[in-house]
């Protein structure tokens, strides 16, 4: 479905981002995998690799911050240098804080989650439009999160940096769509997830808690899994969307955009 495509996902080395890039190499796709940190710094990174190793495309590591404008330029020439061409660019890469209220939100953390969930996509798709726009193709999929839609209580900074990627994302769609470009943004639910799992409330069970949030607001009545991103994901990116852009698609098991409080929120 994607052979012989080059496809940049950022934060690529586990949960969601992992998930897709996943699933793009079962799919023929060449992969670029951004990271924040060392691979060897993430328990699951290694293992990882050598995933998309035995799927048999070609893959390059790159260790960038998404919201610092140095290194998504070198990203992208790396990716440019290695591949000669980006087809497709996902915009995974997050910073998800604990849940607090308004009135206990750093100022610094506040700034974080704008730059990494908002400022990051703004300039890795600023630095990929060019050479899509040159050639008249490209897929970029923004993950976005089902609470930038209807918000998550005591969760504002996170919440509002998701909602003005919804946006972000219709904006670029709108301007693009004349060089064949699609943009589209995927809001997960609630997904399983190594960052997931860390924002627990402390103190519960982390099954007790994922099987507590499914039952009182997914009408599936389970959690996501990262292929289940993945999957919505390799649709967006291949030819078979090509006039679907500008949509904010939540892959959240029917979750009524999150009207229910996840268990413990409140503590």
């Amino acid at each position: 479905m994607l052979k012989g495509k080059v496809a940049i996902v950022t934060g690529a080395v586990r949960g969601i981002g992992f998930g897709i890039a996943k699933k793009f190499a079962e799919n023929e796709c060449n992969i670029v995998m951004n990271v924040h940190r060392e691979i060897e710094e993430y328990e699951e990174g290694p293992r990882n690799i050598e995933t998309i190793k035995r799927l048999g495309v070609k893959y390059l590591v790159v260790k960038a911050d998404v919201s610092d404008s140095g290194q998504v330029a070198n990203l992208v020439k790396k990716t440019v240098d290695t591949f000669g061409k980006i087809d497709i660019l996902v915009n995974n890469a997050a910073f998800a804080p604990r849940p607090k209220s308004i009135l206990d939100i750093p100022e610094e953390e506040w700034d974080k989650a704008l730059s990494v969930n908002l400022k990051g996509p703004f300039l890795l798709s600023k630095e990929v439009l060019p050479y899509m726009k040159k050639v008249r193709y490209g897929k970029i999929i923004n993950i976005s999160a089902a609470s930038g839609i209807t918000p998550l209580i005591t969760d504002a900074h996170y919440n509002s940096s998701k909602a003005a990627l919804n946006m972000l994302t219709k904006d670029m769609a709108l301007e693009f769509a004349p060089f064949n470009i699609n943009v589209n943004c995927i809001c997960p639910g609630i997904i399983v997830t190594e960052l997931v799992e860390s924002l627990v409330p402390k103190g519960m069970d982390k099954a007790a808690f994922f099987e507590a949030f499914s039952k009182n607001a997914a009408p599936m009545q389970r959690v996501g899994y990262p292929e289940d991103i993945g999957n919505a994901a390799l649709f967006l990116a291949s030819d078979s969307a090509n006039y679907i852009t500008g949509e904010v698609i939540v892959v959240g098991g029917g979750v009524p955009l999150f009207r229910a409080t996840p268990p413990g929120a409140h503590q």
